[in-house]
Protein backbone atom coordinates (compact mmCIF):
# COMPACT_ATOMS: atom_id res chain seq x y z
CA UNK A 1 0.00 0.00 0.00
CA UNK A 2 1.28 3.28 -1.13
CA UNK A 3 2.51 5.96 2.12
CA UNK A 4 -0.59 8.24 1.11
CA UNK A 5 -3.03 5.48 1.64
CA UNK A 6 -1.31 4.22 5.02
CA UNK A 7 -1.49 7.56 5.96
CA UNK A 8 -5.05 8.44 5.27
CA UNK A 9 -5.67 4.94 6.90
CA UNK A 10 -4.26 5.95 9.82
CA UNK A 11 -5.93 9.14 10.10
CA UNK A 12 -9.41 7.58 9.44
CA UNK A 13 -8.60 4.91 12.18
CA UNK A 14 -7.40 7.99 14.47
CA UNK A 15 -10.98 9.86 13.88
CA UNK A 16 -12.97 6.78 13.98
CA UNK A 17 -11.29 6.22 17.28
CA UNK A 18 -11.74 9.49 19.13
CA UNK A 19 -15.06 10.04 17.95
CA UNK A 20 -16.37 7.12 19.05
CA UNK A 21 -15.06 7.15 22.88
CA UNK A 22 -16.15 11.29 22.97
CA UNK A 23 -19.70 10.27 21.17
CA UNK A 24 -20.04 7.56 23.91
CA UNK A 25 -18.56 9.77 26.82
CA UNK A 26 -21.45 12.35 25.49
CA UNK A 27 -24.24 9.89 26.24
CA UNK A 28 -23.11 8.56 29.65
CA UNK A 29 -22.33 9.47 33.19
CA UNK A 30 -19.39 8.01 35.22
CA UNK A 31 -21.50 5.98 37.52
CA UNK A 32 -23.20 4.45 34.09
CA UNK A 33 -19.09 3.56 33.33
CA UNK A 34 -17.96 2.33 37.11
CA UNK A 35 -21.13 0.45 37.70
CA UNK A 36 -20.37 -2.83 35.88
CA UNK A 37 -17.08 -2.77 37.38
CA UNK A 38 -18.47 -3.36 40.81
CA UNK A 39 -19.79 -6.77 39.52
CA UNK A 40 -17.13 -8.99 40.72
CA UNK A 41 -18.30 -12.08 38.20
CA UNK A 42 -18.03 -9.55 35.34
CA UNK A 43 -14.84 -8.30 36.48
CA UNK A 44 -13.30 -11.70 36.69
CA UNK A 45 -14.76 -13.02 33.45
CA UNK A 46 -13.03 -10.04 31.40
CA UNK A 47 -9.87 -10.16 33.62
CA UNK A 48 -9.29 -13.92 32.97
CA UNK A 49 -11.16 -14.36 29.33
CA UNK A 50 -8.88 -11.94 28.16
CA UNK A 51 -5.60 -12.52 30.07
CA UNK A 52 -5.32 -15.64 30.62
CA UNK A 53 -7.47 -18.07 28.20
CA UNK A 54 -6.51 -15.48 25.27
CA UNK A 55 -3.15 -15.65 25.15
CA UNK A 56 -2.68 -19.17 26.47
CA UNK A 57 -4.51 -20.31 23.01
CA UNK A 58 -1.85 -17.92 21.15
CA UNK A 59 0.65 -20.15 22.58
CA UNK A 60 -0.94 -23.26 22.33
CA UNK A 61 -2.32 -22.74 18.34
CA UNK A 62 1.16 -21.53 17.84
CA UNK A 63 2.02 -24.81 18.34
CA UNK A 64 -0.75 -26.52 16.87
CA UNK A 65 -0.24 -24.84 13.88
CA UNK A 66 3.63 -25.05 13.79
CA UNK A 67 4.30 -21.50 12.86
CA UNK A 68 7.52 -20.23 11.60
CA UNK A 69 8.99 -17.55 14.42
CA UNK A 70 7.78 -14.69 13.07
CA UNK A 71 4.07 -15.67 13.04
CA UNK A 72 4.10 -17.24 16.38
CA UNK A 73 5.79 -13.83 17.30
CA UNK A 74 2.80 -11.89 15.89
CA UNK A 75 0.09 -14.18 16.61
CA UNK A 76 1.18 -13.86 20.53
CA UNK A 77 1.46 -10.09 20.14
CA UNK A 78 -2.26 -10.25 19.01
CA UNK A 79 -3.33 -12.91 21.66
CA UNK A 80 -1.81 -10.91 24.70
CA UNK A 81 -2.94 -7.08 23.91
CA UNK A 82 -6.76 -6.30 24.75
CA UNK A 83 -9.19 -2.83 24.69
CA UNK A 84 -9.68 -1.95 21.06
CA UNK A 85 -12.48 0.60 20.57
CA UNK A 86 -13.95 -1.05 17.65
CA UNK A 87 -15.51 -2.98 20.48
CA UNK A 88 -18.07 -0.21 20.83
CA UNK A 89 -19.47 -0.58 17.25
CA UNK A 90 -19.78 -4.10 17.53
CA UNK A 91 -21.72 -4.07 20.87
CA UNK A 92 -23.70 -1.36 19.84
CA UNK A 93 -24.20 -3.56 16.34
CA UNK A 94 -24.94 -6.50 18.54
CA UNK A 95 -26.97 -5.05 21.35
CA UNK A 96 -24.65 -5.40 23.72
CA UNK A 97 -24.64 -3.46 26.80
CA UNK A 98 -22.66 0.02 25.95
CA UNK A 99 -22.10 0.88 29.45
CA UNK A 100 -20.53 -2.82 30.43
CA UNK A 101 -18.60 -2.12 26.68
CA UNK A 102 -17.07 1.24 28.04
CA UNK A 103 -15.94 -0.36 31.43
CA UNK A 104 -14.51 -3.26 29.49
CA UNK A 105 -12.48 -1.26 27.34
CA UNK A 106 -11.21 1.03 29.96
CA UNK A 107 -10.65 -1.91 32.16
CA UNK A 108 -8.78 -3.58 29.44
CA UNK A 109 -6.53 -0.58 28.27
CA UNK A 110 -5.12 -0.33 32.00
CA UNK A 111 -4.67 -3.97 32.20
CA UNK A 112 -2.95 -4.48 29.02
CA UNK A 113 -0.85 -1.56 30.03
CA UNK A 114 0.32 -3.23 33.24
CA UNK A 115 0.19 -7.09 31.94
CA UNK A 116 2.44 -6.69 28.60
CA UNK A 117 5.61 -5.63 30.49
CA UNK A 118 5.18 -8.84 32.66
CA UNK A 119 3.87 -11.43 30.20
CA UNK A 120 5.34 -10.83 26.76
CA UNK A 121 8.95 -11.34 28.12
CA UNK A 122 7.89 -14.62 29.45
CA UNK A 123 6.33 -15.44 26.13
CA UNK A 124 8.82 -13.85 23.53
CA UNK A 125 12.43 -13.89 25.40
CA UNK A 126 14.13 -11.00 24.69
CA UNK A 127 10.99 -8.23 23.72
CA UNK A 128 11.16 -5.06 25.56
CA UNK A 129 7.59 -3.58 26.14
CA UNK A 130 7.94 0.56 26.69
CA UNK A 131 4.66 0.99 29.52
CA UNK A 132 5.15 4.78 28.46
CA UNK A 133 5.01 4.25 24.71
CA UNK A 134 2.66 1.97 25.02
CA UNK A 135 -0.30 3.96 27.41
CA UNK A 136 0.17 7.54 26.24
CA UNK A 137 -1.53 6.21 22.61
CA UNK A 138 -4.13 4.79 25.02
CA UNK A 139 -4.45 8.05 27.19
CA UNK A 140 -4.07 10.58 24.85
CA UNK A 141 -7.03 8.66 22.07
CA UNK A 142 -9.31 7.00 24.12
CA UNK A 143 -9.02 7.97 27.82
CA UNK A 144 -8.84 11.41 26.75
CA UNK A 145 -11.89 11.91 24.73
CA UNK A 146 -13.96 9.55 26.53
CA UNK A 147 -13.11 11.91 30.36
CA UNK A 148 -14.05 15.26 27.64
CA UNK A 149 -17.53 13.72 26.54
CA UNK A 150 -18.56 12.78 30.50
CA UNK A 151 -17.23 15.77 31.50
CA UNK A 152 -19.70 17.80 28.52
CA UNK A 153 -22.22 15.72 29.50
CA UNK A 154 -22.21 16.51 32.93
CA UNK A 155 -21.92 20.21 32.79
CA UNK A 156 -23.47 20.87 29.24
CA UNK A 157 -25.99 18.20 28.91
CA UNK A 158 -28.04 19.78 25.57
CA UNK A 159 -24.84 20.52 23.52
CA UNK A 160 -24.23 16.61 24.22
CA UNK A 161 -27.38 15.35 22.88
CA UNK A 162 -26.94 17.65 19.73
CA UNK A 163 -23.59 16.93 19.41
CA UNK A 164 -23.80 12.27 20.29
CA UNK A 165 -25.26 12.03 16.86
CA UNK A 166 -22.73 14.09 14.92
CA UNK A 167 -19.96 11.97 16.93
CA UNK A 168 -21.58 9.08 15.64
CA UNK A 169 -21.85 9.90 11.72
CA UNK A 170 -18.54 10.75 11.95
CA UNK A 171 -17.35 7.66 13.76
CA UNK A 172 -19.35 5.28 11.10
CA UNK A 173 -18.07 7.62 8.01
CA UNK A 174 -14.60 7.02 9.39
CA UNK A 175 -14.83 3.34 10.06
CA UNK A 176 -16.31 2.79 6.55
CA UNK A 177 -13.05 4.58 4.93
CA UNK A 178 -10.77 2.82 7.48
CA UNK A 179 -12.18 -0.91 5.77
CA UNK A 180 -12.19 0.13 2.38
CA UNK A 181 -8.69 1.32 2.62
CA UNK A 182 -7.57 -1.76 4.78
CA UNK A 183 -8.98 -4.38 1.85
CA UNK A 184 -5.92 -3.09 0.11
CA UNK A 185 -3.85 -5.39 1.99
CA UNK A 186 -6.00 -8.07 1.62
CA UNK A 187 -3.16 -9.29 -1.01
CA UNK A 188 -0.71 -9.39 2.17
CA UNK A 189 -3.12 -11.63 4.06
CA UNK A 190 -4.04 -14.18 0.94
CA UNK A 191 -0.25 -14.35 1.16
CA UNK A 192 -0.24 -16.18 4.18
CA UNK A 193 -1.89 -19.22 3.20
CA UNK A 194 -0.55 -22.52 3.40
CA UNK A 195 1.57 -21.14 6.68
CA UNK A 196 -1.24 -21.94 9.28
CA UNK A 197 -1.21 -18.51 10.11
CA UNK A 198 -4.66 -17.45 8.82
CA UNK A 199 -6.60 -20.77 10.55
CA UNK A 200 -4.53 -19.73 13.62
CA UNK A 201 -5.88 -16.26 13.47
CA UNK A 202 -9.70 -17.51 13.17
CA UNK A 203 -9.03 -20.10 15.84
CA UNK A 204 -7.75 -17.77 18.12
CA UNK A 205 -10.97 -15.39 17.45
CA UNK A 206 -13.46 -18.59 18.04
CA UNK A 207 -11.59 -18.84 21.04
CA UNK A 208 -11.63 -15.27 22.99
CA UNK A 209 -15.43 -15.12 21.35
CA UNK A 210 -16.56 -18.60 23.11
CA UNK A 211 -14.23 -17.34 26.50
CA UNK A 212 -16.14 -14.19 26.58
CA UNK A 213 -19.69 -15.94 26.56
CA UNK A 214 -19.17 -18.35 28.48
CA UNK A 215 -18.15 -16.03 31.19
CA UNK A 216 -20.25 -13.27 30.47
CA UNK A 217 -22.74 -14.08 33.18
CA UNK A 218 -26.63 -14.80 32.74
CA UNK A 219 -27.45 -11.86 31.18
CA UNK A 220 -27.70 -12.02 26.96
CA UNK A 221 -26.45 -8.55 26.78
CA UNK A 222 -23.59 -8.99 29.01
CA UNK A 223 -22.77 -12.04 27.42
CA UNK A 224 -22.79 -10.47 24.20
CA UNK A 225 -20.76 -7.40 25.40
CA UNK A 226 -18.24 -9.53 27.13
CA UNK A 227 -17.66 -12.06 23.70
CA UNK A 228 -17.26 -9.77 21.25
CA UNK A 229 -14.52 -7.46 23.56
CA UNK A 230 -12.49 -10.36 24.71
CA UNK A 231 -12.63 -11.54 20.70
CA UNK A 232 -11.37 -8.58 19.29
CA UNK A 233 -7.96 -7.46 20.09
CA UNK A 234 -6.33 -4.18 20.28
CA UNK A 235 -4.39 -4.12 16.87
CA UNK A 236 -2.99 -0.28 17.22
CA UNK A 237 -1.66 -1.58 20.52
CA UNK A 238 -0.08 -4.56 18.55
CA UNK A 239 1.36 -2.36 16.11
CA UNK A 240 3.24 -0.20 18.58
CA UNK A 241 4.38 -3.48 20.34
CA UNK A 242 5.43 -4.72 16.90
CA UNK A 243 6.78 -1.76 15.29
CA UNK A 244 9.14 -0.91 18.24
CA UNK A 245 10.35 -4.40 18.01
CA UNK A 246 10.08 -5.92 15.20
CA UNK A 247 10.83 -3.51 12.65
CA UNK A 248 13.23 -4.89 10.78
CA UNK A 249 10.85 -8.68 10.01
CA UNK A 250 8.33 -7.75 7.97
CA UNK A 251 6.61 -11.22 8.50
CA UNK A 252 5.29 -10.03 11.74
CA UNK A 253 4.17 -7.05 10.35
CA UNK A 254 2.30 -8.71 7.82
CA UNK A 255 0.90 -11.51 10.23
CA UNK A 256 -0.43 -8.48 12.79
CA UNK A 257 -2.27 -6.61 9.70
CA UNK A 258 -3.39 -9.68 9.02
CA UNK A 259 -4.56 -10.59 12.23
CA UNK A 260 -6.85 -7.49 12.30
CA UNK A 261 -8.21 -7.92 9.23
CA UNK A 262 -9.54 -11.40 9.97
CA UNK A 263 -10.91 -10.54 13.29
CA UNK A 264 -12.59 -7.33 11.81
CA UNK A 265 -13.92 -9.50 8.89
CA UNK A 266 -15.38 -11.92 11.37
CA UNK A 267 -16.56 -9.90 14.01
CA UNK A 268 -18.24 -7.18 12.45
CA UNK A 269 -20.77 -9.33 10.57
CA UNK A 270 -21.04 -11.33 14.02
CA UNK A 271 -22.12 -8.36 15.68
CA UNK A 272 -24.91 -7.68 13.20
CA UNK A 273 -26.62 -11.51 13.59
CA UNK A 274 -25.93 -11.15 17.38
CA UNK A 275 -27.63 -8.05 16.64
CA UNK A 276 -31.02 -9.38 14.46
CA UNK A 277 -31.29 -12.26 16.89
CA UNK A 278 -31.61 -10.43 19.96
CA UNK A 279 -33.82 -7.60 18.41
CA UNK A 280 -36.01 -10.71 17.23
CA UNK A 281 -35.97 -12.33 20.69
CA UNK A 282 -37.09 -9.20 21.78
CA UNK A 283 -40.29 -8.84 19.44
CA UNK A 284 -41.20 -12.78 20.56
CA UNK A 285 -41.21 -12.01 24.61
CA UNK A 286 -43.40 -9.13 23.54
CA UNK A 287 -45.36 -10.57 21.74
CA UNK A 288 -45.73 -13.35 24.09
CA UNK A 289 -46.27 -10.89 27.06
CA UNK A 290 -49.24 -8.91 25.25
CA UNK A 291 -52.56 -10.81 25.65
CA UNK A 292 -54.38 -12.12 23.11
CA UNK A 293 -57.48 -10.76 21.88
CA UNK A 294 -60.37 -12.95 20.46
CA UNK A 295 -62.59 -12.62 17.52
CA UNK A 296 -65.57 -11.81 19.74
CA UNK A 297 -63.44 -8.75 21.01
CA UNK A 298 -62.39 -10.17 24.29
CA UNK A 299 -59.04 -11.30 25.74
CA UNK A 300 -58.57 -14.91 24.60
CA UNK A 301 -56.60 -16.90 27.80
CA UNK A 302 -52.65 -16.71 27.70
Amino acid sequence: MSSVAASLTSAFTLAFVITSMFGLGLGLTPREIMGPLKNLRFLAGALAASFLVVPAAAWGLARLFGLDPDLEVALLIFGTVAGAPLVLKEVELGRGDLPAAASLVTLQMVATVIYLPLALPLLIPGIRVDPVALAMPLLLQILLPLGLGLLMNARYDEEADMARPIMSEIANLSLALMLILNLGHVGQVFGLLGTGAIGATILLVAVGFAAGWLLGGPNPATRRTLALGTAQRNFAAAFVIGAGNFADRPTVMIMLLAASLISMVLLLPAAGELGKRAQAAERRAEAAATPRVSRAGTRAPV
